[in-house]
């Protein structure tokens, strides 16, 4: 999204993004966090096929597929949607919420974390990146005394979606 200057056109920067989740459906309405920090990594592993007589492979195909993503969220108090229509800390879940802890992997095993999750621009309305099928699979936390308490996870998903 490009924004009009007095020199011509910027390229506008991520701000107030939000990290929204859907855990019974593909709609993601449930605000977790407020980003300090988003990525995320796909990795399409490939075959190639190399033929006696060919110099380098004759086709390239596709046989796996990873999909990793790593958050860092400010916790210093949780998020909901206020009445003015922006969010404020009141009662609602934060990331931390969502950790799994040793005792329910070793009884539960690890689950679905959310059916959905993205990653949504509060200030332009966009979502910037969605996925689905996630599962947490790394958690930490950053205290530092003079900032805010953040939190760190790092999630897999099934895919990400793809907008048409």
């Amino acid at each position: 999204m490009a924004i009009d200057n007095i020199t011509g056109s910027i390229i506008a920067t991520g701000a107030n993004v939000l990290v929204r989740v859907g855990q019974t459906s593909d709609s993601c309405t449930e605000v977790i966090g407020l980003a300090t920090n988003v990525s995320y990594s796909e990795n399409f592993q490939t075959q190639d096929a190399v033929v006696i007589g060919h110099l380098g492979p004759v086709s390239i195909d596709p046989n796996g597929y990873t999909c990793e993503i790593t958050i860092g969220c400010f916790i210093p108090a949780k998020l909901t949607m206020g009445a003015s229509g922006t969010y404020d800390a009141t009662a609602s879940k934060a990331v931390n919420e969502f950790l799994p802890s040793r005792s329910g992997i070793e009884t539960d095993g690890i689950k679905k974390a959310f059916r959905s999750l993205e990653f949504y621009n509060q200030k332009t309305g966009v979502v910037i990146a969605k996925f689905s099928g996630v599962i947490i699979t790394n958690a930490g936390m950053n205290i530092d005394g003079n900032a805010y308490v953040k939190s760190n996870v790092q999630m897999r998903a099934l895919e990400r979606v793809v907008f048409s």
